[in-house]
């Protein structure tokens, strides 16, 4: 009998221990659901044009930022050279394979990408295009520059600073063909200006600087006489300052794009007379925040402008300063 009784204790005292265990553990999960706001832990896919530059340093910056403080993982892709978009597709398809929750793109050509994007949806993997746009009806949303009317401001600025007349040329060092932003940038730039009767050289440097080298040294080659330069990137800018020092041409006005640190720097040391500043650490801030807001079922916009400025050397050492915070210098 007291066999009996001895196991009908280790019965209860095993029961207890089993509920005790299982409110610990409830607790537990309460807490930690308490402290990131929700049950779920998402894994976003970020793929942009190219890792290697400044200006996508600091839109993974604003991304890495958000995933922080919303509790959410984030990997990085890209290919070496923003022109190769064929690597940029095959890394979308990828993470389509892997499950990923939501997939964040900056499509380098928005025409081809697209298929990769269908499949995306197909699977039921949110697409937010970030920086670029594309004919995608299915994303949640595009987060990036008007680029189109950030061009145009480069224009204006050029059309308001220097004495142009009928006939005049101004060269325009460009991203690749085919490319949206590099298209509308290219566009809103030269319709601002349409009024003026100039003529414009137009070359493509596929965004590297050691092309916008060679694209700069070929145009005056050519073209002298020319009075300004708009690149539609800062490391093209970089390039085309580089030649015109080789040339000896340094009286040439440059107008940089994106602003980058090393853009800026240029700027503040007298080499660029104003750059066209995104906002990137904008857009890949709120980039992720929009595609956990989709995740979580909420309602977001479908265009997300994150806004362009004109920074001149009036303004660039207050702009030098943020973007040394986004970056932790």
């Amino acid at each position: 009998m007291l066999n009996y009784y001895k196991k009908i204790l280790l019965i209860l005292t095993v029961f207890v221990l089993a509920v005790l265990s299982a409110c610990s553990n409830s607790d537990k999960g309460n807490s930690a659901t308490e402290a990131n706001g929700s049950e779920d832990s998402y894994e976003f896919g970020v793929v942009l044009m190219s890792l290697n530059s400044e200006y996508w340093k600091i839109v993974m910056a604003g991304a890495e930022d958000a995933a922080k403080e919303l509790g959410v993982d984030v990997q990085f892709f890209g290919p070496p050279e923003e022109a190769q978009y064929e690597q940029q597709i095959k890394m979308v398809e990828d993470l389509v394979v892997s499950g990923a929750d939501a997939i964040i793109v900056a499509p380098s050509q928005a025409d081809a990408i697209i298929p990769a994007l269908n499949s995306a949806d197909q699977q039921g993997v949110p697409i937010v295009l970030a920086d670029a746009d594309a004919e995608f009806e299915k994303k949640v949303s595009f987060i990036g520059t008007e680029n189109f009317d950030a061009g145009k401001l480069g224009g204006e600025f050029v059309s308001e600073q220097l004495d142009l007349k009928d006939g005049d040329k101004v060269a325009i060092i460009r991203g690749q063909l085919g490319s949206k932003t590099h298209d509308d940038r290219t566009n809103g730039f030269k319709g601002a200006m349409q009024g003026e009767n100039i003529e414009f050289i137009v070359q493509d440097a596929k965004s590297d600087r050691v092309q916008a080298v060679n694209a700069m040294e070929n145009i005056l080659t050519a073209n002298s006489d020319i009075k300004a330069v708009f690149a539609t990137s800062d490391e093209m800018a970089l390039g085309a300052i580089q030649a015109l020092e080789n040339k000896g041409k340094t009286d040439i006005p440059v107008i940089g794009f994106d602003g980058t640190p090393n853009g800026l720097d240029a700027l503040k040391n007298g080499k660029m007379l104003a750059n066209i500043a995104q906002k990137p650490y904008e857009i890949g801030y709120q980039a992720v925040e929009t595609a956990y807001k989709a995740k979580q079922g909420e309602e977001v916009e479908k265009r997300i402008d994150s806004g362009a400025t004109v920074i001149t050397k009036e303004n660039v050492e207050e702009t030098i300063k943020e973007i040394n915070g986004y970056l932790g210098k």
